[in-house]
């Protein structure tokens, strides 16, 4: 079964889908919120490559304590956003994970410490800016390798 679009009701609590409000200017302090750790802000510009095939497996997923990371396409298809809850033993909730996906115009912030996907895109090659706050001490990642990998239907 394909994956549904991408909708703000879809993603909260775990991310925020960066769009203007009724077509005027929107704020999104958390896109920029200062990490609680000692740091500074970094933006990247990342270079995926599509998955090739149908389905997209996902083998780990990640989360970064300190931070949020937001993801604006420069030049992108469509691509896949994956979000899971924390259980109570601190690994991702795989059962109650989210995925869906987005499309060229669409772009998102990841809240602090949620576990997501790292980026996946479909259909070509992309170009998407990256925010997030970078702890000085390197601790900004945390990846969870996952006992089963996760397959997604790209459709």
């Amino acid at each position: 079964m394909p994956l549904p679009a991408l909708t703000a009701e879809a993603l909260a609590p775990f991310a925020t889908v960066l769009r203007a409000k009724d077509g005027k200017f929107t704020d999104f302090p958390q896109v920029l919120e200062r990490g609680d750790t000692p740091g500074h802000h970094a933006f990247a510009i990342l270079c995926p490559q599509p998955a090739m095939g149908t389905t997209v497996s996902i083998a780990s997923l990640e989360r970064h304590p300190h931070s949020t990371q937001s993801f604006v396409p420069i030049s992108a298809g469509r691509w896949i956003v994956v979000v899971a809850p924390t259980s109570d033993d601190g690994s991702p909730d795989v059962p109650n994970m989210r995925a869906v996906v987005a499309g060229p115009e669409d772009a998102i912030c990841i809240g602090r410490n949620v576990w997501h996907a790292g980026l996946t895109v479909l259909d070509r090659p992309a170009e998407f800016g990256m925010m997030m706050w970078r702890a000085d001490a390197g601790d900004d990642g945390i990846v969870f390798d996952l006992p089963q990998p996760i397959v997604l239907s790209a459709g």
